[in-house]
């Protein structure tokens, strides 16, 4: 059960990464699921209620983000990874940019995760 709420969490923060991404309200984005409700729509977002085969089908026709993408978290489109690091946490984006940051410019002068670990 415990991993269901974890999971249904992940669901939300992706489908509320499409919607910021598209800069639309909850409102909004819960008329064009086709949801009548605000409240519910903000459920699905923060991972209480679950999202439906509609909602999902709505979400990959008018943003391209696929029910893999939305369900799973697997990346197959460049849409996708936008959607998918808007929807990472602000610790998570720092590490993204760390790693482009040693591959771009390497070398043992630059100690990132150093700098990370005195914040």
């Amino acid at each position: 059960m415990k991993q269901e709420v974890v999971m249904n969490k992940e669901i939300g923060r992706r489908i509320r990464a499409v919607r910021k991404k598209h800069g639309l309200s909850q409102e909004k984005m819960a008329e064009i699921l086709g949801i009548h409700s605000t409240t519910h729509y903000q459920n699905i977002e923060y991972g209480k209620s679950k999202v439906t085969i509609n909602h999902l089908q709505r979400i990959y026709e008018k943003f391209g983000a696929t029910p893999n993408y939305i369900l799973l978290g697997e990346v197959e489109n460049e849409e996708e990874y936008i959607y998918d690091f808007q929807c990472q946490t602000d610790e998570e984006k720092i590490k993204v940019f760390v790693e482009i940051a040693k591959q771009a410019f390497g070398g043992p002068q630059y100690d990132f995760d150093v700098y990370l670990k005195k914040k």
